[in-house]
This record gives structure tokens, sequence and C-alpha cells, in this order.
């Protein structure tokens, strides 16, 4: 008896109290614009479920922190290196199998004309979708008989399935004097058959103090050197600045 709860246990555990994680949210999510913050142009897209929270509130998100065992509908993109500056980019990911049984060539046709089956039975199909399901009736009973009939093949290319990355600088050491660049993958909300939505969603960290300003990359930290100086006094292109000895 214990061991199928155990089983239930740990597959609940591969998921993320979702609901619950964007009333937190709620109450510390920021936004970002480009220009204003380090941020490239941020990507608007229905399936891309993002959220950006400062570093003050970080660690009430460790619960939900598992390197090595990460959640599947839940990504902490940058836990402990809160962002410097951002950019996103998107890369459009597909795959072709070409090496198909023939099994699963009859499991996709027959699930395809079902489908249309069911359809027809809740409305009237279109003259197109009539002429789709008689040819995937006659091409069912073709390759059911004759094997070899088709040559096939498995793509999403037309999926036009776009996998978003995310790269973000943050501070390498605890001086802040060192930065460094990572690049993750971000999670997406996916559709499955008949229209179910899996969700997802992705929790960006930055560091409100610098990601509002230009960080030099070549670390001489000329900015944090001016900011020590009270007096600022501008002539032209060029500013004297004074302190007290």
């Amino acid at each position: 008896m214990e061991e199928p709860i155990k089983k239930v246990i740990s597959k609940r555990e591969e998921s993320a109290p979702l609901e619950a994680i964007r009333i937190l949210l709620k109450q510390h999510t920021v936004a970002l614009q480009p220009i204003v913050n380090q941020v490239n142009e941020l990507p608007v897209y229905k399936d891309l479920e993002y959220y950006f929270v400062p570093i003050q509130f970080m660690e009430i998100y460790r619960p939900y922190y598992r390197p090595g065992k990460p959640y599947k509908n839940l990504k902490l993109v940058n836990f402990d290196k809160p962002a410097i500056s951002l950019s996103f980019t998107s890369k459009h990911k597909y795959t072709i199998e070409r090496k198909v049984i023939h099994g699963d060539v009859v499991l996709h046709l027959k699930n395809y004309r079902d489908e249309l089956l069911n359809k027809s039975l809740m409305q009237q199909l279109s003259a197109k979708q009539l002429d789709e399901l008689q040819q995937a009736d006659q091409l069912l009973r073709t390759i059911r008989e004759q094997p070899d009939a088709y040559q096939a093949c498995f793509s999403n290319y037309y999926h036009y399935y776009r996998y978003w990355y995310c790269s973000f600088r943050f501070f390498d050491d605890v001086a802040k004097t060192k930065t460094s660049t990572l690049n993750e993958h971000l999670l997406k909300h996916t559709e499955r058959i008949r229209g179910q939505v899996h969700e997802r969603l992705n929790i960006i960290f930055i560091d409100p103090q610098y990601i509002s300003k230009p960080v030099p990359h070549d670390h001489k930290l000329v900015d944090r050197e001016l900011d020590t100086f009270p007096i600022a006094l501008r002539q032209g292109i060029t500013t004297m600045y004074l302190r007290k000895r």
C-alpha cells in the first residue's frame, strides 16, 4: 500500500502550484522597459508567461528552487544570479523524423480521420474538411493493405514553434566588480490534442539598482568611482566632480 502513495506524491512534485505562485507574483512583479532599463525589446507572445522579480524578494521563491530536478511547469531562470541586463531572442525549433515505423503512420492517420469524424457529429464539415476526411480514409485503407505504398516522415516544421531564450548579465562576485553572462531557454505554454493547454511560467530575478543604468563591460567601475563625488559641475561635454578631502 505504501509504494503507490509514494509514486503519487512524487508525480505531484513534478508540477509547481502555479496559481499560488501567481498570487505571490502580483505582490512582487515589476515592469521593465527598453531604453529605460537594460533590456532589449521584450517578447510579446501569448504563449510565453514571464515575470520580473527584484532581488529583495528572491528568497521568498527559494522553496521552488530545485537545481538538478526542476519543475516541469516553472522555471526560476536565474535564481542567485539577479540580472543587471537582459536580452531576449527566439529560434524556430523543429524536428524531422525520417525513420518511421508502419504502426506510427497508421496511428497518425487513424487519429486524424477520427478527429474529423467526431467533428462531423457536432457540426457540418466544410467542403475542404470533407475532402480531407475522404483522403484520410482512403490513405488509411491503402497503407494498411500496402505498408510500402508510401514513404513517410514526421515533422513539426510548419508549426513554427518558437523557442525563446533569455540572456542575462550578472555580478559574479560579492564585491560586484566582475560580471558574467548566461543564456537560458524559457518555458512556454503548450497545446496538446483537443486544445488542452499546459501552462508554464518563468521568473526572472533582477537587480533594480543596476538594471536601470549601464554597467561597463571593462570592469573599471568608473560609474561607482564617480558616485563617490557628491558635487558635479558640467561644462559642455565635460563634468567636474568634487568631494572634500
